[in-house]
């Protein structure tokens, strides 16, 4: 059903009704209650599971962390065959996704790091400070040392689990600070992250099509390393200097973690694997295993529980990021504050009601919340094909009504002026898929060009507009051209706004052809519609 205003008030009022209310914790004080609760439980399962990956809703565990996002940079060379996007071409990058998603787990199980989320050929993981000792070097080596098995781990894989097919550029940001760890997810659709501008800078870092490991200054000064031009000029870190920052020692200079030789590290994983591909609990990356069918929307009858690599969809949709801008801001204010209740309240609220405004208004289906962002799918058409014009006339109408909303949002929460929401779509062929490592830890995906550039269109959006890409620009219907630039940018948006712009050609329409029409044909639609 389309968006309503009363239905969407109802709603945010209930969600903030029914929100958790927030306990804030430092994080070695929810350590200790999550440690006694695993005991409790069951002896055997310690320290199994990362502490912050299944956080309680209701639970925001302030914590000092090293974020570190590591980006296929070349990926998109991946989805390509001759310049275009085949299916052939979406199997080699749903197989390389799968690859590295399976190396991150692989390597986060025997390291201090832990897995906050995967989105398309980003991997985000944290190394945390578990005993309060702050933002140190030995945290930091911590940090490297992980990278480093990753690369090597990657490379090995790529060469004995791939067939050394994939030729990657692996691009990682690193910045180190305080951030707030929630979770709102569940089952396979588990949502932990990590708010807070180290975060969010880490990612920046990791954004470019450089390889290389970028440092924030803040990591810089910790290391006494000459900050200079670093950031200005997009200098990696030397291989010496991340073998040199490696090394974690104790007080009586025995090693604890880093400089020891870590072949043996890497065969065991590398081994481990072959056995479950040779078992059949893995597939043979070197085998074409990606199989796609089409799926009649509305995409919001999507079971991400039902997807594997071969059970996958591919199809034209459209693909949509909505932002929250300014968040990260708001988030280290409300820190140094004091206030963090009632800004991860606020971001709950916000973030189920865009959840519903495009699973319940729009027939979307949500991919997954990456921070403040919701990536989300949408399609139109019949059993058997995509109409892609209807498609994106749905989308920008969500849009319109994701706008609306957060109005509503803004009204009834307080508080959050401050916030705007930017958002981008663009559409296009996409494949959606689970992969990485089986069961729970599995990955929603939905990678493709489209899913690339909407994302662009998102960061180049305004505080508070919408911005298609080229391909969703052409497909929108022509009456959107009231609210749509020529560079298909709208810099505000509302739902009302978007409803106007599409009927008001179909009045018109109808209106000639009445007046226009002969008398009779005219007098028997009267008498049919009586009937």
């Amino acid at each position: 059903m389309p968006w309503n205003r009363d239905t969407a008030k109802n709603r945010i009022t209930k969600s903030l009704e029914d929100c958790p209310q927030f306990e804030v914790q430092q994080f070695l004080d929810y350590q200790r209650s999550y440690r006694a609760q695993q005991l409790s439980q069951n002896e055997d399962q310690l320290d199994v599971e990362p502490p912050l990956f299944r956080l309680p809703k209701g639970k925001a565990i302030v914590v000092d962390t090293v974020q570190i996002y590591f980006s296929i940079a070349n990926l998109d060379d991946y989805k390509l065959e001759s310049g275009e996007e085949t299916e052939l071409s979406h199997e080699k990058a749903m197989r390389l996704l799968h690859l590295y998603y399976s190396v991150a787990d692989r390597v986060i199980e025997g390291s201090p790091a832990q897995r906050v989320d995967f989105h398309s050929g980003r991997i985000h993981a944290v190394v945390i400070d578990k005993d309060g000792g702050g933002f140190t070097r030995d945290l930091l080596a911590e940090a490297f040392a992980f990278i480093n098995d990753f690369v090597r781990v990657a490379n090995a894989a790529n060469l004995e689990i791939a067939g050394n097919e994939f030729e990657t550029n692996l691009r990682v940001g690193v910045d180190i600070g305080t951030c707030v760890a929630i979770n709102n997810g569940s089952g396979i659709e588990q949502e932990p992250m990590f708010l807070g501008s180290a975060a969010n800078h880490a990612a920046k870092l990791a954004e470019g099509r450089h390889p290389g490991i970028y440092l924030s200054s803040r990591i810089r000064d910790i290391l006494r390393m000459p900050i200079g031009d670093f950031a200005s000029k997009n200098i990696p870190l030397s291989d010496e200097d991340l073998r040199t920052n490696s090394a974690r020692r104790s007080e009586n200079n025995e090693l604890i973690y880093g400089e020891q030789d870590r072949s043996g590290y890497t065969r065991e994983i590398i081994e481990n694997w072959k056995g479950e591909v040779k078992r059949g609990e893995m597939p043979d990356l070197t085998i074409p295993n990606f199989q796609f069918r089409y799926k009649e929307p509305p995409l919001r009858k999507i079971d991400y529980a039902d997807l594997y690599p071969s059970n996958s969809i591919r199809m034209p949709m459209v693909s949509m990021f909505a932002d929250l801008s300014g968040y990260t801001d708001y988030i280290d204010n409300a820190v140094a504050m004091g206030k963090i209740k009632s800004a991860v309240q606020a971001l709950y609220v916000i973030r189920q009601e865009f959840q519903n405004v495009v699973e319940s208004d729009f027939g979307g289906r949500k991919v997954r919340f990456i921070g403040d962002c919701i990536h989300s799918i949408i399609a139109e058409g019949s059993p058997s094909a995509t109409d892609e014009r209807k498609s994106v006339s749905t989308a920008v109408q969500c849009a319109g009504a994701l706008h609306s909303s957060f109005i509503l949002c803004k009204e009834i929460l307080g508080g959050i002026t401050s916030l705007g929401l930017s958002i981008g779509a663009e559409i296009g062929t996409t494949p959606v898929s689970r992969i990485g490592i089986r069961g729970d830890r599995s990955v929603r995906v939905a990678s493709s060009m489209a899913t690339a550039c909407s994302e662009v269109m998102q960061q180049e959006c305004d505080k508070n507009g919408l911005k298609l890409g080229p391909k969703a620009f052409r497909a929108a219907p022509a009456a959107l051209s009231d609210i749509l630039d020529e560079n298909g940018r709208s810099l505000e948006l509302n739902y009302n706004d978007v409803i106007v712009c599409l009927s008001v050609p179909a009045i018109i329409s109808q209106n000639y052809a009445r007046a226009h029409a002969p008398i009779q044909n005219t007098t028997s639609r009267a008498h049919s519609t009586k009937e």
